[in-house]
C-alpha cells in the first residue's frame, strides 16, 4: 500500500506572478492585493504569451513544472530572478486561513484517495501539494497543476483560484474536488508508465484515456460518482463515455492488469460506432464551441455589453462584415429579454413569459424554473431553420454601470446549449 501525503504550502513566487497578470488584466479577484510596481521587463514578458484567461494556466503552469524540477526554460529563470524581490516580506494574510482550513481537510482527501490507489504499484511515495491563490479571478480560472513520477515517488501539485472560506462549498472546493483532481494527476503518470504494455494508441482516443481510466476507478469505488456519471462526463463527449464503459468489464478496484486490458478494448475497437453523428455543425454545447476556436461577431446594437473581454478570452472577435465570409464565424447577438427577435427565440426554447410579465419561465429537468428578467441573463446556442448556429445572450433592457458580462470561468464550464446566469455577478444560477 503506498505511503499518501496531502500537504498545503505557499509558493511566494507564483501568487506574486498572479497579481502581476491581474495588474494587466485588471480581473475582479476574491482579495484584492496591496498595489505593486512591477518593472515593465515582467509586464512585457508577460504580455508576449497574450492576455486571454489561460495565460495564468501557461505561466502557472511552468512555475510548478518548476518546482518539481522538470522546467528549466529561459522564460522561467528571467521570471524568477524579477520576481524575487517583490515575493520577500509579504505578509500572508488571508492566505494563512486558507492553508489552516486545508490543513484539517488532509485527512478526509486521504481518507478519500486511499481505496483509490490500493493497488497503485509506480510508487512507494504520493505526495498531493495544494495551492490555494487568492490571487486568480473567481471561482476556479487559473486552476493548473503538474506531477512527477520518480523511482519511488509521485509528486502532484495543484494550484487553485481561492474564494472566502465561506463560499467554497458552493464552488465545489471539496473533498472530492481535491482527490479527483489528484487522481487526474495519478492516472496519468500511470499511463505514461505503462506505455508499453498497451501499445501505441490509435489517433482520437488518447485525449480521452486519462478521464475515462479516472472515471473507471471512481466509479468502482465511489457510489455518488457510480450514480452521478453527468458529474463526470462533457456533453459533447457523452457518447465516446457511454461507448467506453460498455467496454468495460468492472468488478475489480483500483489500478491493475484488468485496466491495460480495458484499454487494448478501447484501443482495438477505437472509434466508436455512430461517433460521426456526434461530429455535426450544430454544436451542443458552449464548451464544444470554446474547443473549436469559433469566431464571433458581436452584434450588440443596443450597446448592452460595455467589457468584451470575457468573450474574447474564448472566442476570436472579429468584425461583424466578416460573419459571411468565414464558415468559422457565428453571430454572437445580443438582445434585450423585451425585444421582438428575444421573444422569437425564447420560443425556439420553450421559455415562456411568466403571467404577470415580469420574469420568464423555464421546464428544466429539474422542474419549473422562474427568472426574474430585470436580474437574469441567457446564454443560449440558437438554432433557424436554414441558418447557421449562433449565440444569443438575452440580458436585462436597461445596461448596468459596467456593462453584462459572464465570468469568464463559469463560461468555460457551461456543458450545455442554454444557461441562466445573475446579471449582477456574472455567476451561474441554471
Amino acid at each position: 500500500m503506498p505511503t499518501l501525503h496531502v500537504r498545503v504550502g505557499r509558493y511566494p513566487l507564483l501568487l506574486e506572478l498572479c497579481r502581476a497578470i491581474n495588474e494587466l488584466r485588471q480581473d475582479q479577484l476574491w482579495v484584492a492585493p496591496q498595489e505593486r510596481n512591477y518593472p515593465p521587463a515582467l509586464l512585457n514578458l508577460i504580455r508576449n504569451r497574450g492576455l486571454r484567461s489561460n495565460v495564468y494556466r501557461y505561466w502557472g503552469s511552468l512555475f510548478l513544472k518548476d518546482m518539481l524540477a522538470v522546467e528549466t526554460g529561459p522564460e522561467v529563470k528571467l521570471l524568477k530572478r524579477i520576481l524575487s524581490g517583490f515575493a520577500e516580506n509579504k505578509d500572508r494574510g488571508i492566505m494563512a486561513e486558507y492553508e489552516d482550513y486545508l490543513a484539517v481537510q488532509a485527512e478526509a482527501i486521504k481518507d478519500y484517495l486511499a481505496p483509490l490507489i490500493q493497488r497503485y504499484k509506480m510508487a512507494e511515495v504520493i505526495e498531493l501539494k495544494l495551492y490555494p491563490l487568492s490571487t486568480m479571478p473567481p471561482p476556479q480560472l487559473g486552476r493548473f497543476g503538474a506531477s512527477l513520477s520518480k523511482a519511488t515517488s509521485t509528486s502532484i501539485h495543484l494550484a487553485f483560484g481561492a474564494p472566502p472560506l465561506d463560499l467554497w462549498n458552493d464552488f465545489n472546493l471539496t473533498v472530492s474536488f481535491f482527490a479527483r483532481g489528484a487522481m487526474h494527476y495519478l492516472v496519468k503518470e500511470w499511463l505514461l508508465v505503462h506505455a508499453g504494455e498497451y501499445g501505441e494508441i490509435k489517433e482520437g482516443l488518447k485525449p480521452h484515456l486519462i478521464n475515462l481510466v479516472s472515471a473507471i476507478i471512481l466509479i468502482e469505488v465511489d457510489t455518488f460518482f457510480s450514480s452521478n456519471l453527468e458529474f463526470i462526463f462533457h456533453e459533447e463527449d457523452r457518447l465516446i463515455y457511454q461507448w467506453a464503459l460498455a467496454q468495460y468489464n468492472g468488478g475489480k478496484v483500483g489500478f491493475g492488469d484488468h485496466l491495460i486490458d480495458y484499454i487494448r478494448s478501447l484501443n482495438a475497437n477505437w472509434p466508436p460506432p455512430h461517433l460521426g453523428e456526434v461530429q455535426q455543425e450544430t454544436p451542443m454545447t458552449v464548451v464544444h464551441t470554446i474547443q473549436k476556436r469559433i469566431q464571433v461577431a458581436i452584434q450588440d446594437q443596443c450597446g448592452l455589453l460595455a467589457n468584451t473581454q470575457w468573450i474574447g478570452d474564448y472566442y476570436d472577435i472579429v468584425d461583424p462584415s466578416a460573419q459571411r465570409e468565414s464558415e468559422r464565424t457565428r453571430a454572437f447577438v445580443v438582445l434585450p429579454w423585451s425585444s421582438a427577435e428575444a421573444e422569437a427565440v425564447c420560443s425556439r426554447h420553450q421559455i415562456r413569459d411568466a403571467d404577470d410579465g415580469a420574469a420568464v419561465e423555464y421546464d428544466h429537468e429539474t422542474g419549473l424554473r422562474r427568472f426574474d428578467t430585470t436580474r437574469t441573463l441567457c446564454l443560449l446556442i440558437d438554432h433557424q431553420p436554414g441558418e447557421p448556429w449562433q449565440f444569443v445572450l438575452l440580458c436585462p433592457a436597461g445596461r448596468s454601470e459596467s456593462g453584462y458580462c459572464i465570468e469568464t470561468s463559469v463560461l468555460s464550464q457551461i456543458h450545455t446549449s442554454i444557461a441562466f446566469v445573475d446579471s449582477t455577478s456574472g455567476r451561474r444560477v441554471l
